[in-house]
């Protein structure tokens, strides 16, 4: 064990401990409130840029298992836990984990504060140094404050597969999924029903028109969805699909159709992080629970032809859309619970039926 420090934007500390791995890393400090999955987020390209801190105190209890990655590699920059738990029987352990992953982790601080301060001030930048010699505190803040958010790096070709990915499925049906940081977990849902073809995040109409799909899935993905280089690649290029093809998006997808059809988005105060997220569908009223990792939201406005089709119980931001003349719909939340509950995976169906 070693000492570890959390040093945020606005100057607080948090001194605690870590240990394997010794480093520094920069990032945004955001919260998850999930009691299990922390295999899926760890390896979530959601999280890429951010230190991530875990609410529930016990992490590691069941070990990591290699089936239950959503990626092939560990997306989040930095680890904050309250009790890390060393010596399960199941799977790989999480000293060796963070280890082959050479991540950074900060462990035996109070996360309980560290969350209501992220609550209360909204997310913030900040730095994790475990092992390494630390910097004086006030040089530290200071870089800190000085250093761009990692929202301004292009986050999504960071994550985005290089060259088209084909997955095959004995069903006739084909799926193009624009691949902004695609969770394997969407990849196998949409597997059941469809061959599916994983094209990067920049992939024109011209190349998507080459593999004649029957419909369009937009993946999750991190980062600001009005970054200059993903308006000008993928936004544009579902623009340009509208009404040629069935659209879905999921997650960073919602964003990404919502400002092709004509919404802007906001960055959140503090985001939603978590798998027990209430949301309902304004068609029927009924109330789902479900999945969800996200800074930014859809900001609310009349959009011609476009409806707000389902609605966060929470703080009643909008969880998705849906088009009144075409085949066109996306959701906030994450239909394909993993981790999480399987309340929306009908989401899937909904979108090849279309």
């Amino acid at each position: 064990m070693q000492d570890a420090i959390l040093v945020l934007e606005d100057g607080t500390v948090f001194k605690g401990k870590g240990f394997f791995v010794d480093g520094e890393v920069f990032g945004e400090v955001v919260f998850n409130t999930s009691m299990t999955g922390y295999e899926e987020a760890f390896t979530d390209p959601s999280y890429a840029g951010q230190i991530l801190v875990m609410t529930y105190p016990l992490i590691g209890n069941y070990g990591f298992h290699k089936k239950h990655r959503e990626s092939e590699k560990t997306q989040i920059r930095g680890l904050v836990v309250k009790e890390p738990y060393f010596f399960s029987t199941r799977g790989m352990r999480l000293g060796r984990f963070l280890k082959e992953a050479r991540l950074p982790c900060l462990h035996g601080i109070d996360t309980r504060a560290l969350t209501l301060k992220i609550r209360n001030h909204g997310t913030m930048k900040g730095v994790l140094v475990s092992g390494a010699p630390c910097k004086d505190i006030k040089q530290l803040v200071s870089s800190i404050q000085e250093t761009p958010h990692p929202d301004k790096e292009n986050l999504v070709a960071d994550v985005s597969c290089k060259r088209v990915i084909i997955h095959k499925n004995r069903n006739r049906k084909k799926v193009v999924l624009i691949d902004c940081g695609v969770k394997k977990s969407i990849i196998n849902n949409l597997l059941r029903y469809a061959t599916v073809v994983q094209v990067p995040y920049d992939a024109d109409k011209e190349t998507i028109d080459e593999f004649h799909p029957d419909g369009i899935v937009i993946s999750n993905g991190p980062g600001n969805p009005e970054h200059p280089e993903v308006l000008s690649a993928t936004v544009r290029t579902i623009e340009n699909m509208l009404g040629k093809y069935p659209i879905m998006g999921i997650c960073f997808g919602n964003q990404i159709l919502g400002i092709a059809l004509g919404f802007k988005t906001y960055k959140m105060k503090f985001g939603h992080r978590g798998s027990n997220h209430g949301v309902k569908d304004l068609a029927s009223n009924a109330v789902y629970i479900t999945s969800q990792n996200h800074g930014y939201a859809i900001r609310e406005k009349d959009v011609p032809d476009v409806e707000i089709s389902w609605m966060n119980v929470n703080d009643h931001t909008i969880e998705g859309i849906r088009h009144k003349r075409l085949p066109v719909f996306s959701v906030q939340f994450h239909p394909e619970a993993g981790p999480g509950p399987y309340d929306t995976t009908f989401v899937f169906r909904d979108f090849l039926d279309a």
